[in-house]
Parts: structure tokens; C-alpha cells; sequence
């Protein structure tokens, strides 16, 4: 940009700006000292802004780990980017091909903080109601696509992202950071996550992670009523599965 160009920009505009720009770099966020430091922003001008922008979704804050990161509408807001971006437009057909073979419902998600943001659904033929939706946040605690994503973290990292008291949603909710640690460590050893009723009674979900550039940067799960999934159903979804995280990350991740 020129440099006369300058003289008609919006200072506050920028900054917001400034901040979604320094955030989006650090994917475990940034204490409210790092991003003073980091942007020299003034603490009396910068406390409101931050805290307008959580308010807002746009940015997210963790309480445990005193830090600020990308928030859910962020994402949301670049949709439009996202439609023309060839990795989530790959992703996307890959979900309608799981649910073309299996008849069950498909998500994408992503971490933010210690929660999942969903960000893409194909539904079933046959829908099922779901509290999760594109725009939905849940702990990622008690999510199959949570537990895949944090499966590749270390324990101290996950300990930075779980509340201090789990809620739970169901009487299947995970509700002792040992036992999901337990849970992560299988999700190691198979490649697959699962939330059994965790979140809403009768229905199960099935994920794995989905690297990008070797990080895993999404969780990929189907959802079907637990009467559905038996033996035969959970062996096809895990394939499917599998062969679309095969074919996302191709042979460099």
C-alpha cells in the first residue's frame, strides 16, 4: 500500500484487525501480556477491545490458561473464503462420500481452546436430531471429534485445556480428566474417537483427526442412533473414515 493511502485508514479498525492477524498465528493463543507486548496497543485500549471481541465469538478466552485465541466466528465470517478454498472444498466431498456409502450423518470440526467448533455437516438421508450444528461449540472433552484432535497433545496440554469442572450433558458424560486421558491414549492406539451418548442420549459418534501439514488441524466424526451402530456399521464408518483421511492428507502429512 502506498504510503498517502495510510492517511485514510481507521486506527481502531486496524487494530481489531492487528489482533485477528496476531491470533490467528498462535493456535494455543496468547495471554493478554503477550498480545500487549506483541502489538504495543495501549493495556487501557486493548482490555475493552479484546474483551468486545470475545463477547462477540470473534476471539475466545480460556480462563485456565489465561490466554486468547481465534474464536468460532471468525471462522464462521471467512465461510465464504472457505467455499472457494480447495482443502475445505475437498474435505466437504469427501464427507458427502462417507454419507452416499454408510446413510449417516457426517461433521467437520475444529479446536478452540478447550471446545470443538463445528465448521462443516452432511447430513443423512435420514436425518437425526443433533444439538451439534455448524456454529455449535462443545467441550471437547466429551466429543468424538475433541478427543481425536486433543489425542495428539501432550497430557500437560490437555490439562491447560480442560475446564476446571467438567458439565455433563448426559449420564454418559466424561466427567474425570483420567479417564479421558485413558480414552485419548486409545484413540492413539486405533486411530479412532468416540463419544458413546455423551452429548445426546442415543446417539453415537465415531471420529479421527485430519492432518494438515502434519498437525492435526480438524476432527472428521459420523453420527448414527446407537441402535444402528452395530458390529458391521462401525467397521464401515471407521473405513470410510480412514480412507478420506488417506486422501485429504496424501502422502506428505
Amino acid at each position: 500500500m502506498e504510503a498517502e493511502d495510510s492517511t485514510k485508514l481507521h486506527r481502531a479498525t486496524c487494530r481489531v484487525l492487528e489482533l485477528l492477524g496476531l491470533l490467528s498465528k498462535y493456535e494455543d493463543g496468547l495471554t493478554f501480556t503477550d498480545v500487549q507486548r506483541m502489538t504495543d496497543i495501549p493495556k487501557g485500549t486493548l482490555s475493552p477491545m479484546l474483551h468486545t471481541m470475545e463477547y462477540m465469538n470473534y476471539i475466545s478466552y480460556d480462563a485456565v490458561s489465561g490466554r486468547y485465541a481465534i474464536g468460532v466466528n471468525t471462522y464462521l465470517a471467512g465461510k465464504v473464503y472457505g467455499g472457494s478454498n480447495p482443502e475445505l472444498h475437498f474435505i466437504i466431498e469427501e464427507m458427502h462420500r462417507i454419507v452416499d456409502a454408510c446413510g449417516e450423518t457426517c461433521q467437520l470440526g475444529m479446536l478452540e481452546g478447550g471446545n470443538v467448533a463445528y465448521i462443516a455437516k452432511v447430513d443423512s438421508p435420514s436425518p437425526i436430531r443433533l444439538i451439534s450444528d455448524v456454529g455449535k461449540v462443545f467441550p471437547a472433552y466429551c466429543t468424538a471429534i475433541g478427543k481425536a484432535i486433543l489425542s495428539e497433545k501432550t497430557r500437560p496440554e490437555v490439562n491447560r485445556l480442560l475446564p476446571k469442572k467438567f458439565t455433563s450433558f448426559t449420564a454418559n458424560t466424561i466427567t474425570s480428566a483420567n479417564v479421558l486421558w485413558d480414552q485419548l491414549l486409545e484413540v492413539r492406539r486405533t486411530g479412532f474417537a468416540h463419544d458413546y451418548e455423551e452429548i445426546t442420549d442415543g446417539v453415537t459418534c465415531v471420529a479421527a483427526p485430519i492432518h494438515i501439514n502434519g498437525k492435526a488441524m480438524y476432527g472428521m466424526s459420523v453420527t448414527t442412533p446407537s441402535y444402528r451402530l452395530d458390529d458391521t456399521k462401525l467397521r464401515l464408518i471407521e473405513s470410510l473414515l480412514a480412507s478420506a483421511q488417506q486422501r485429504i492428507e496424501g502422502p506428505h502429512n
